[in-house]
Parts: C-alpha cells; sequence; structure tokens
C-alpha cells in the first residue's frame, strides 16, 4: 500500500485543509511552530502543578514489558506520585488546559485554518522514554504539537472502522496490527490526525506534546440539546395534536401520512431561526463540565468606564481560549454565539467581531467607529462584563 503521511514545510492553507487532508489524510508539517512561540507554552514543571490539582482532568499511564503490567491512574496527584514514577515508562496528560494557562492558549492562533467553533481543548502531555498510551484511535481531528524532545510516530494508511481492543486493560489498545508509515518529530513538528486513523508514539527522549483537538457532537447530542433549548420556548413547542389523522391512524397504527407529517414538523422547525440562533450557542459552548457558565467577572464595568478606557488609548481583546461561533442567517443579519449564549448582529457589527475572531486588539485607533452605533458599544460592553473580551 503506497505512502499515505504527508510531509510539509508550512502550514496548508484552508482550501488545501478542506479539499485534501480533512477527514482524508495525515500530514507533518516541519516547524510549523515558531520557536519563540513554543518558549510562551507551559513547561514540564508547571504541567505537573497543574497536575497536583483537583480542577484538571489529568491521568498518568505507566508502561512495561507486558501489556498486563500497563496502568492508568487519574488525578489529582502527589508529589511523591512523580518521586514514585522513575525517569522511563511513563506518560501524563492533561485536558484543557488552555483554559489554566493561557499563554497555552496563543498555540491556537496557528489553527485558524482548522474549524475553531469544533475546537475541544489543548491537551498537554509530557512522557518519558518509552512512555506511550499503546496504538489507539481517536474520534475526533487531532494536532500534535510537538514542543520538546523527539518522538516516533506511526500513523495508519486508512481509518479503521470496526475497532477490536485488548480485553482486561482500563486503556483502549488496538488489538490487531495495522498498516502504516513512520516518522519522527522533533520541536515545533505538527501532525495533523484525521478521525479513525490509527496512532502510537514511542518517546526517544522526554517530550511535552500538545494537542489540539476537534470534536464534534453526536447527532443525540444535537436533537436533545435543541429538544431543551425548544422547551423554553413555549410559544414554539407545539404539542403534537393529530392533525389530519384518517382512519388508516385507528387502534395502535401510525399511518405513513402521519409518520411524514411528524418528520415534517421537525423538518420546519428546524428552518425556522430558533435553530441558528441556538446552534452557534450550542458550538461556542465548553464540551467539558465545569467550563462556561457565562458568569459576570468580578469587577464589572459600566458604560462610561469602558468607554473612559477606550477613549484614553485601550484596547479590547479576545482571549485565544475564548470560543465564538458566527453564521449568517438568510435575512442578512448574522448570529453570533458564545459561552452557550446567542447574540443577533446587523451587518455593521461584523468587521469589529471579525477582529476579535482574529485575536486582534480593537480600539479607537484601528476602529474609530466604536461609539457610532449605541448597539456596537452594548455588545461589546456585554462581552467584556461576561468575560468574552479583556481589556489590552
Amino acid at each position: 500500500m503506497p505512502k499515505q503521511l504527508v510531509i510539509l514545510e508550512t502550514m496548508p492553507s484552508a482550501d488545501d485543509f478542506y479539499g485534501l487532508y480533512w477527514n482524508r489524510r495525515p500530514f507533518v508539517v516541519r516547524g510549523g511552530i515558531p520557536q519563540n512561540h513554543l518558549m510562551d507554552l507551559i513547561g514540564a514543571d508547571e504541567l505537573a502543578g497543574l497536575a497536583l490539582e483537583e480542577a484538571p482532568q489529568s491521568r498518568m499511564v505507566r508502561t512495561a514489558g507486558d501489556l498486563k503490567d500497563w496502568s492508568c491512574q487519574f488525578g489529582p496527584f502527589s508529589e511523591d506520585d512523580f518521586k514514585d514514577a522513575g525517569d522511563q515508562g511513563w506518560i501524563l496528560l492533561v485536558q484543557n488546559v488552555e483554559q489554566f494557562h493561557p499563554q497555552t492558549a496563543t498555540l491556537l492562533r496557528h489553527f485558524n485554518f482548522a474549524p475553531r467553533w469544533l475546537m475541544d481543548d489543548v491537551m498537554a502531555s509530557y512522557s518519558t522514554p518509552g512512555g506511550t498510551v499503546g496504538p489507539h484511535i481517536d474520534s475526533y481531528h487531532v494536532f500534535l504539537v510537538q514542543g520538546e524532545g523527539m518522538r516516533r510516530w506511526k500513523v495508519g494508511r486508512q481509518p479503521i472502522e470496526n475497532e477490536v481492543y485488548v480485553e482486561g486493560l482500563d486503556l483502549k489498545i488496538l488489538a490487531d496490527e495495522y498498516d502504516g508509515d513512520e516518522v519522527e518529530v522533533t520541536s515545533g513538528d505538527v501532525l495533523y490526525l484525521p478521525p479513525k486513523f490509527a496512532h502510537e508514539s514511542a518517546t526517544l527522549e522526554n517530550s511535552l506534546t500538545f494537542s489540539v483537538g476537534f470534536l464534534g457532537p453526536k447527532l443525540s447530542e444535537l436533537f436533545g440539546g435543541y429538544g431543551q433549548y425548544l422547551s423554553g420556548l413555549e410559544e414554539r413547542d407545539q404539542r403534537y395534536v393529530g392533525a389530519g389523522l384518517m382512519g388508516d391512524s385507528a387502534g395502535f397504527a401510525i399511518s405513513g401520512d402521519a409518520v411524514d407529517h411528524l418528520r415534517g414538523s421537525l423538518d420546519e422547525q428546524l428552518k425556522t431561526m430558533d435553530f441558528t440562533q441556538w446552534l452557534v450557542a450550542f458550538f461556542s459552548g465548553s464540551s467539558h463540565e465545569g467550563f462556561g457558565n457565562y458568569s459576570e467577572r468580578e469587577d464589572v464595568l459600566a458604560a462610561n468606564d469602558l468607554q473612559e478606557k477606550l477613549n484614553e488609548g485601550g484596547s479590547l481583546i479576545k482571549p485565544e481560549y475564548v470560543k465564538f461561533a458566527i453564521t449568517a442567517t438568510n435575512t442578512g443579519s448574522f448570529q453570533l454565539g458564545f459561552d452557550n449564549q446567542n447574540f443577533a448582529l446587523h451587518e455593521g457589527l461584523l468587521p469589529v467581531i471579525q477582529e476579535f475572531m482574529k485575536e486582534e486588539a480593537v480600539n479607537l485607533k484601528n476602529m474609530p467607529g466604536l461609539f457610532d452605533q449605541s448597539s456596537t458599544f452594548e455588545l461589546l460592553l456585554d462581552l467584556y462584563n461576561h468575560q468574552a473580551l479583556e481589556l489590552a
């Protein structure tokens, strides 16, 4: 079978990414992340410190020569856990690092060609020689950024649809061999893996790796989420009253016409603005419990205070860890989602929001018309007071 793994010298354009690689083919970008940027990301000691805390989800996988001796321990950990681990044969993985270490979140700027409204989290892992989680597959898209050290990856050439796992382990390790390509990655290299492509790593020297994951919802989550949203709109949440039923629906029989009518009712609801408003809110929420609840900051600003800070030369900026979702409507307006909330935008607001989505600073020098429309300023104030924006 021909080699599937592509080696690139630069990150792909958005058109190339979706046309050639997304859901299709893995690739490696040599030196995809500049060294000066890697220096700002969380280090090994800080990562171990995070794993001592209650809030981050963390786990340590210890490996041995025999699979049956492998183990997976969940945090929070103690300092003794790291002392006892030794200097070989283990890997520490910590989820949602972008929420706890804002500088690590700046890594996301390099992936604006990917659908950041599907971004799940940035997981950081520290591995010693021999440390690995074994051959496995993921149900999401992932970019593996090598921060420090060197690892060798084996990447499958085709997605695996009916995987079989080794029994009796806490880890989902593939039981069967797979055809794959091997590649060594060093600091700054980026490996992209579509869903279901088997992969495994061998840590050649102490390594720090950042996994930027993009995870889509299940259909059941979409149906359930929209149903819950609709239940709060009493005037829209119409009860089925059996309009148009005929004799062929007597007794326990549901006629074909009744089935079509019920299906049509659902389809009709999905074409409404209600669904669009819910969708941007849904995709802007966190997929991890405990993050995101549209809470006001402690130091809420009044409108005149924010206006004064901007007049004095201040800027507003969206932190990289804040997720936005935006879509156009069939009326020419836009819907913006942030932290499970939705906001209606008129066309004049779009340039301002687009600057925020680039993680660029917005101020009266580059956007002199910020105060021209009260609706623009009111939205900025609302977003700032609910921690979507920060003053720079």
